[in-house]
């Protein structure tokens, strides 16, 4: 899903003006992946049921690794770049973008410093099955 929004935001028409906005959906959605994997790595069992506050609950209490807060982070961003409001400015692109980066280096690094579990696909962020 990073690597859709990505395309997204590098697409030449920017999806009649909405691209940002369509990017953070998709990003936020793919770090809510991430979030999901983290939690049932760091509660060790298969799947954690819960809203995703409590997911990020989880993730501040027993994530060590910098990747941790950079997904809570990451989703508490985002979520205010899917929420349309009269009177914000919808995010821009170079914002959307920021957040995509970040989260990609949080995959990768949380991939090298827990073995290999904190990204969704071994650690490949970019590879479009987040």
């Amino acid at each position: 899903m990073l690597a859709r929004a990505g395309a997204l935001l590098d697409s030449p028409d920017k999806a009649a003006g909405n691209s940002a906005r369509l990017a953070a959906f998709l990003t936020r959605q793919a770090v809510e992946e991430l979030i999901d994997t983290r939690c049932a790595t760091l509660c060790d069992f298969p799947v954690v049921v819960g809203t995703t506050k409590a997911k990020l609950a989880v993730l501040k209490s027993l994530d060590t690794t910098p990747a941790g807060g950079t997904l809570i982070d990451a989703w508490h961003q985002l979520t205010g770049f899917c929420h349309q409001h009269a009177y914000q400015l919808a995010p821009t692109v170079e914002e959307v973008r920021e957040q995509c980066t970040a989260v990609q280096r949080a995959c990768l690094s949380g991939a090298s410093e827990s073995s290999g579990t904190g990204c969704a696909g071994g650690g490949k962020a970019d590879d479009g099955h987040v």
